[in-house]
């Protein structure tokens, strides 16, 4: 699978989005930055990746100061994060992100918790769930406890790093693209695309 899909997947991260990525990376990691610069970095990002949809323009200030509020505050920033430490981050943000809006935000929170630890989280959108409730069973992987209605992340975490662990993505096939978890992630949001083949379409849009 990492074979297949590997080259198009890297592709694809270096030119659909990659420097809106570092933008929004540098922006999180840059206290010295004004407030302005970094809140609106945020909001760039966001819109570009689709997930403020549904959202008014206050809310979405809201938010976007909540994750560099939670950028600055994170403990330690080095990846890569175990398992625990990832639910327990992404349930600190959504948590934050929910006293502004009250409805789950789950893509919303795994990619800004992305932006954060950028080597550890697993974005979450309907492409790659799609391809690891298939993956999964073709590999008979152990279904993990709970329900997508209670604890989608948490569900989903436990399955994709099940299958990160056990593939291999040599550095020197990423051509200089420093984050791997990111590559695999592509990987499956082009197996999970809803139709025939591969294509080039805009990221972030499932």
């Amino acid at each position: 699978m990492v074979e297949r899909f590997l080259n198009e997947a890297v592709w694809q991260c270096k030119n659909d989005g990659g420097k809106e990525d570092e933008a929004v990376i540098g922006a999180l990691n840059n206290r010295n930055q004004s407030a302005a610069v970094r809140h609106n970095e945020v909001l760039k990002w966001l819109r570009y990746y689709g997930v403020l949809q549904g959202l008014n323009t206050a809310n979405r200030d809201a938010v976007a100061n909540i994750i560099v509020e939670f950028a600055d505050t994170r403990g330690a920033t080095e990846d890569p994060l175990s398992e625990v430490e990832i639910i327990g981050e992404f349930d600190n943000l959504h948590n934050r992100c929910k006293s502004i809006v009250a409805r789950r935000l789950t893509s919303l929170t795994s990619k800004a918790l992305w932006c954060c630890y950028p080597h550890s989280i697993p974005l979450f959108d309907s492409y790659a769930r799609r391809s690891l409730w298939v993956i999964s069973r073709l590999m008979g992987l152990d279904r993990p406890a709970g329900n997508d209605d209670d604890i989608p992340y948490t569900r989903f975490v436990s399955v994709w790093l099940n299958l990160y662990r056990g593939v291999s993505i040599d550095d020197d096939r990423l051509g200089g693209y420093p984050y791997k978890v990111r590559v695999f992630d592509r990987i499956l949001w082009i197996i999970g695309q809803p139709d025939y083949g591969v294509t080039r379409r805009p990221p972030g849009k499932g």
